[in-house]
Parts: C-alpha cells; sequence; structure tokens
C-alpha cells in the first residue's frame, strides 16, 4: 500500500522507497494535478523515475531545497568522541540519540581491549605504543574506582537520609511503612550507579567509543559528511565515505551532490574560513562569562513590540513593563516558553569547562557555538567526591599528568587534530556561544533540575546570575530555577519511575 488512504485530504506516503516519497512531494511545486497519488499511479512506474527526477531537478533548478524532503535513519557505531561531536554539531535537520556515559558503564572489554579507537583507525603510527598506554590507564582506573566510589557514596549518602514525595507529601525513609521495599532500593541504587558514572567518566578519554541513531534529511546528510570530511582525521574522513556509501542508494543522485565539483569547494572554503590558533595558553579563564549583551530597556522595548505586532494599539500605547509582568505572572510551569518575541533577545557567553560537561551543552541545538580542538592548555577538574578520597585523587592526578605529556608528544609527531585523542574529559575545554533569551530560559530552568548533570547544573545557574547582573527585570521571566544543593540528584527521578513501573504492573 503506497499511501495511508486514497480517499482523504490528509495520508500518508507509505513508498517502500524514500527516494520516491520525496520526488513525490517534491511534485507539489510543480505539478497542476490536484491530487498526486493520482500523479504517482500514472508516471511513477519507473524504478529509476525518482533518481533521475532529483538529477534533473538539481540539473535545471538548482533547487537544493528538495533534498530535504527524503529521510533516513542510520546507525553510526564505534566513533570516538571526537567524531561524535563533530556530527552533533550539525543544528538543523537531524536529530541524534547517543550512548550515555552517565548511564552506562564503559569498563567492558571485548575481543580487542577497552573501548577507545585504536591507533591504526585514528592514524597513529609512531608514538602509538604511548597512545596505548594512556587510553588503557585510564581505562585500568575507571574499572578499579567503580565500586570503591559506590561504597564511599553509599556510606556519605545512606538512603536513610532522604526523604521520598509520594502524593503530594514527603516522608522519611523511616517513616514509609506502606510501600514496598524494593521500589525504594531500585531507585536509590539506580540514583547512587548514575552519582558515580557522573563522577568517575571525567577519566574517560576522547577516544572512548560511542555509537549514535540518527534520523535526518538529504540535505543535512550532505552536509554532515561534507564537515567530517573536511575536519581531516584519518577517522572522520572515512567516517564521511562510510556515510556517503550506505545513503547512495537510498538517495541516489542526491546524495552525490557531497562530493560533487561543487562539494569539494564548499570544503575547502570552510577548511580555511577560520584559522585555528590552538597554542593561547590561558589558565586563568572564569567558568561562564557574559562577553556581550545589549542595553535592558532597548531590549523590553524590542521584545515587547514583537509581542504586540498583531495588536491594532500604537506602539507609543504600550507599556512595555507592563507586558513583561503580565507574562511572569502567566508562566506557570518551565514548560510553557517565552515565545518568539524573546528570540530577538541575544548574548554571547564564553563557558571554560570540561569535555564532559561540554558534551551535555551541545546538545541544546540553539547555541551557536564556536570551538577550537580539544587540548591540554586550560588545566582539568576533579571531581569533588573523588577530591576527598586521597587515595583515588593522587592517582587520578598522576593520570591527568601523564595525559599531559602522552598529548604534548602526539602533538608534536602527529599533529593537534590527532592528539586529542588521549584527552580526559576532565581537561577544561573553552568554548563561545550566542544564545537568545527564549533558549535560555529553556536550558535554565532545564538544566537547574535536580536530576541534570552537577557540572551543567553548576553552569546554568552562573548563567542564569549573569543575565540577573546584567538584566534584572528580563531574568524575572526565568522563574523556575532551582538552586538548590542536592545529593544524589537523581533520586527523586528514579523513585517517581519506579512508583510508575509498580503501578502499571
Amino acid at each position: 500500500m503506497d499511501f495511508s488512504n486514497y480517499d482523504r485530504d490528509v495520508f500518508l506516503i507509505k513508498t517502500d522507497k524514500m527516494i520516491d516519497r520525496g520526488a513525490l512531494m517534491s511534485r507539489y511545486s510543480r505539478t497542476a494535478s490536484l491530487d498526486i497519488r493520482d500523479l504517482y499511479k500514472k508516471e511513477f512506474n519507473d524504478p529509476e523515475r525518482a533518481g533521475d527526477f532529483y538529477r534533473r531537478i538539481f540539473i535545471e533548478y538548482g533547487d537544493e531545497s528538495i533534498s530535504e524532503l527524503v529521510t533516513a535513519q542510520m546507525g553510526i557505531q564505534n566513533i570516538s568522541n571526537i567524531a561524535s561531536k563533530i556530527i552533533e554539531e550539525q543544528r538543523i535537520g537531524l536529530s541524534y540519540l547517543e550512548k550515555s556515559s552517565r548511564y552506562v558503564r564503559y569498563d567492558k572489554k571485548t575481543s580487542d581491549g577497552y573501548l577507545y579507537l585504536k591507533p591504526d583507525r585514528a592514524g597513529i603510527g609512531y608514538k602509538s605504543n604511548e597512545y596505548e598506554n594512556i587510553c588503557n590507564s585510564l581505562f585500568d582506573f575507571y574499572s578499579s574506582i567503580y565500586n570503591e566510589m559506590l561504597d564511599y557514596f553509599k556510606e556519605k549518602y545512606p538512603v536513610e537520609s532522604f526523604t521520598f514525595e509520594i502524593g503530594d507529601s514527603y516522608y522519611k525513609y523511616s517513616d514509609i511503612n506502606n510501600l514496598d521495599d524494593n521500589i525504594i532500593n531500585k531507585s536509590y541504587k539506580s540514583a547512587l550507579r548514575a552519582a558515580v558514572l557522573d563522577e568517575i567518566r571525567y577519566v574517560l578519554p576522547a577516544s572512548t567509543l560511542t555509537n549514535l541513531g540518527i534520523s535526518g534529511n538529504g540535505r543535512a546528510f550532505i552536509s554532515m559528511i561534507q564537515r567530517l570530511y573536511r575536519y581531516n582525521l584519518q577517522e572522520t574522513k572515512g567516517l564521511a565515505e562510510s556515510i556517503y556509501n550506505e545513503l547512495r542508494p537510498e538517495m541516489p543522485g542526491l546524495i552525490d551532490d557531497a562530493f560533487s565539483k561543487h562539494g569539494y569547494e564548499s570544503i575547502e572554503y570552510k577548511k580555511c574560513r577560520y584559522p585555528v590558533d590552538l597554542y593561547k595558553r590561558y589558565s586563568d579563564l572564569n567558568e561562564v562569562s557574559l562577553i556581550s549583551y545589549n542595553s535592558e530597556d532597548e531590549e523590553i522595548k524590542k521584545a515587547s513590540r514583537l509581542m504586540m505586532y498583531n495588536s491594532s494599539g500604537s506602539y507609543d500605547s504600550i507599556e512595555y513593563n507592563d507586558l513583561i509582568d503580565d507574562l511572569y505572572i502567566k508562566r506557570k510551569n518551565r514548560r510553557d516558553k517565552l515565545g518568539r518575541a524573546f528570540e530577538s533577545i541575544n548574548y554571547l557567553f564564553e563557558v571554560n569547562t570540561n569535555y564532559g560537561a561540554f558534551r551535555e551543552l551541545q546538545r541544546h541545538r540553539f547555541l551557536s557555538i564556536i570551538r577550537k580542538p580539544l587540548s591540554v592548555y586550560y588545566n582539568y577538574d576533579i571531581p569533588e567526591n573523588i577530591s576527598e578520597v586521597e587515595s583515588i585523587k593522587k592517582d587520578y592526578i598522576s593520570l591527568m599528568d601523564e595525559a599531559r605529556d602522552v598529548y604534548n608528544k602526539i602533538l608534536e609527531s602527529n599533529g593537534y587534530l590527532i592528539a586529542q585523542y588521549v584527552v580526559p574529559f576532565a581537561y577544561k575545554y573553552p568554548v563561545v556561544f550566542s544564545a537568545n533569551l527564549n533558549e535560555l530560559a529553556y536550558m535554565i530552568e532545564l538544566r537547574t533540575t535536580p536530576q541534570a548533570h552537577p557540572d551543567l547544573r553548576r553552569i546554568s545557574i552562573k548563567m542564569y546570575n549573569e543575565l540577573k547582573r546584567v538584566h534584572p527585570r528580563l531574568s524575572r521571566l526565568i522563574k523556575f530555577v532551582d538552586v538548590n544543593d542536592y545529593h544524589l540528584g537523581r533520586l527523586p527521578s528514579e523513585f517517581k519511575k519506579e512508583i510508575k513501573r509498580n503501578d502499571v504492573r
């Protein structure tokens, strides 16, 4: 069945080939037919027709937008965290799910050893022994401290010290009598595990392998292929070619644009667009700096005018602050967004956090991030609880210093792109990004919830404080910010999850 129905004005196109679906939808702009289902019966009998159609449209019209009508779902496995971050820089047209180092343990071994990119795939010949030794040492340490940190967390944060929300009330652990102990124990164990994995993932190197599920359209895949190719690592160039080859049968003619004459010109231009200055070494950057913003009075006027765009009244009659106060009152929870008018208010931030936390930050698509290659030039973070266990802290510091030494050796022999692979997640990574107030409100309120990653909670609170400093009236709109301290921040959400599971049974 090629369509979900043949007699209604709303229907699903269900042809076997995705290229046929895109080619058929693109005909809406170039046919007088009243129903494309009739057009499909008449013109789409030839198996090669869709591919030929796309080639003709590109040649005759140069209309690249029709490539957005063809989509694919792709799995990409066993790639480094360097490659996955390059892929995820695509903010429009692709959606991702990535294996999480917050919830998945990385102490497993395969027949090839620990889960990191091996030197032959990374393009490391000279210094490959040093590369493997530091990666194995980091994974050995990660594996060895998991149980010790789990015991430390149990002792520091015993289940008896927590209260649990049941219905509209909170109960101490000792006061809960009518609830299955298994519910509390499961949620407590899940929260402990998450907290420990948050803590020990700092030692994982950027070469750590991950898996991605990607759903997106042809135009976005073309851009992603070109980005991977121009990054000029052996891994990313090979990955670009593999993705291209997998998509060719699904998007014949269309995906060829990635490596057409025009495609190669685009790759070369983007290679030289931003020169890389890796060697400026700053060790004293603030974790969060607001480096550009406009006058609050002007921003309030601008947003208020946009809010009242459909009003019949004069702009001169608008009480700007009244509109802001009214919106403040109307927001009942964090799912009530500020709205598109506040996308006109923009800020420029510099954030200097560890690479592990950057990976969470990058997931916010509306942040326009500009970043350098990863390096060891900005020092590293020591997680709070690891710093409290002296024996672990000593080995941790020793490994971070050793990783820095190996980075410098690989930098000398293989260059700064390849040297990235040995940098642990703990090393700080300054990035600059612009963001609008609508997105910042969403991000700050989401990332200050108790279950958010501790580093991103701290960064979001600091960003919020910066907004309050420069725009006290506008920042009031970000009203669902939780600045409290939490231990085992995932425990409330894990507890609610176990309650729901129990109710379903």
